[in-house]
């Protein structure tokens, strides 16, 4: 729950004093140890964490109801700071002790810094991304989970102190898409088919049953040389919770390495597959329990980083060219329902852009009180260091069939309205 103006008032009381001190997480800083002060007017609070980059002042009566509602911002330059949790410094003294128990129910607080006022969340591609740790989010050729209005972001976890022997995937989550909190490693797997050295688990993406309560994990699943071809199925009965092993199989009995996921309007669930054999890739819908597939739909082109999504009354499939690491242009087509009939693919972005060095991973629909943003996820990759790989993501410009992927930029998005906008000069 969030901090109530009785509960920091009779804090502020108990302790006896004209200050109180908590310790509070904030997004990508870790913790910190801030001051809540009382003014003059017994009205006033301020507080601060010492450095200067996360102060400001409010009044009790700006707290509205059992939450902290938007007090005044000192300095409306600076960027909002969300503390996550906030519990008391200890200290010495009954006074602070029951200081202290007034402070222990918290579980979050939502501290308004210099900013809030006015501020908006910024995305900044093919930048260090970090998570609420500050540490560098680890979900390369992920996907995007929704679930009870919170965003999952699940990826492959490529962090240097992973065990070589062994395959993570990553968890985080976010309500704004740009702050993330880590979870956790929702999968650490071991060799689970005796596949040798240098095998493979990539593109992890979680699908949500709401009839079953259960959540299941597709992932490309293969031997060094690529030749096994499959997607391996994983479980939990939370969305963040740990993922068991259930199996691999070849989807609909053919090859299937890249793949990706994308749910329609109506619920339904579907698997993005691509099969080299056949020069083309699979739109193949899950079953009831999401353990397998049926198809769906084929489309004969040669393309890889399958993704798709359902915008006005057309649905636009993405996919990049067969180069291995190395970055090409991506392409897209366009077509009334998932069986086609399908257009010809158009270059995604211009050409000599390659575009703009990454390769397609989902598409992203966010549909807002007054607009909807489709936004393009991308992987930057850097095979020889793949922990420092980035990720591009940017807010497509789609006009009745046609998509544009516009150069990565500085850029904000509203969840909830549904709005974006690239900052100008942004870089």
């Amino acid at each position: 729950m969030k901090i109530s103006r009785r509960s920091l008032a009779r804090g502020l009381a108990a302790a006896g004093t004209e200050t109180l001190k908590v310790t509070a997480r904030v997004y990508g800083d870790g913790s910190l140890p801030f001051t809540f002060t009382k003014g003059r007017d017994s009205q006033q609070l301020s507080w601060s964490n010492g450095r200067g980059d996360v102060d400001g002042e409010g009044s009790y009566d700006r707290m509205h109801g059992s939450t902290w509602d938007k007090p005044g911002c000192t300095s409306p330059a600076k960027s909002t700071k969300k503390i996550e949790i906030a519990k008391p410094i200890p200290a010495r003294g009954e006074k602070m002790r029951r200081a202290i128990d007034w402070f222990a129910t918290l579980a979050s607080l939502a501290l308004v810094a210099a900013g809030v006022c006015a501020a908006q969340s910024v995305i900044r591609p093919g930048e260090p991304w970090l998570d609420s740790r500050g540490q560098r989010i680890q979900a390369h050729g992920g996907g995007i989970t929704v679930w009870k209005g919170t965003y999952y972001w699940f990826g492959e976890d490529r962090s240097q102190a992973n065990d070589p022997e062994k395959r993570y995937v990553a968890c985080y989550l976010s309500r704004d898409l740009v702050h993330w909190k880590f979870r956790r490693q929702v999968l650490v797997l071991a060799d689970p088919e005796h596949l040798g050295p240098h095998w493979v688990l990539e593109r992890p993406k979680v699908f949500a049953n709401p009839s079953t309560g259960k959540f299941v994990m597709y992932a490309h699943l293969d031997d060094a040389p690529y030749k096994l071809a499959r997607v391996m199925v994983a479980v939990s009965n939370r969305i963040d919770g740990t993922y068991t092993y259930v199996r691999s199989f070849r989807p609909l009995d053919e090859e299937s390495r890249d793949i990706g996921q994308f749910v329609d309007d109506d619920g339904s669930a579907y698997l993005i597959f691509e099969s080299r054999p056949t020069k083309g890739f699979f739109l193949a819908k899950l079953t009831g329990d999401l353990m397998s597939v049926e198809k769906t739909s084929f489309i004969p082109a040669p393309l890889e980083g399958g993704a798709l999504v359902h915008y006005g009354n057309l649905y636009y499939v993405v996919g990049s060219h067969m180069t291995g690491w190395r970055p090409n242009p991506n392409v897209y087509a366009t077509a009334p329902a998932l069986t086609g009939p399908w257009t010809e693919f158009k270059n995604l972005a211009p050409p000599e852009a390659n575009n703009y060095d990454s390769q397609s991973t989902m598409l992203l629909k966010v549909k807002g009180s007054k607009t909807t943003t489709v936004i393009f996820m991308g992987d930057i990759w850097r095979p020889r260091e793949l922990w420092d790989s980035r990720y591009v993501w940017m807010p497509l410009e789609m006009d009745d069939g046609s998509m544009h992927l516009p150069p990565p930029q500085l850029w904000t998005l509203n969840v909830k309205t549904g709005e974006s906008a690239i900052q100008a000069n942004g870089k």
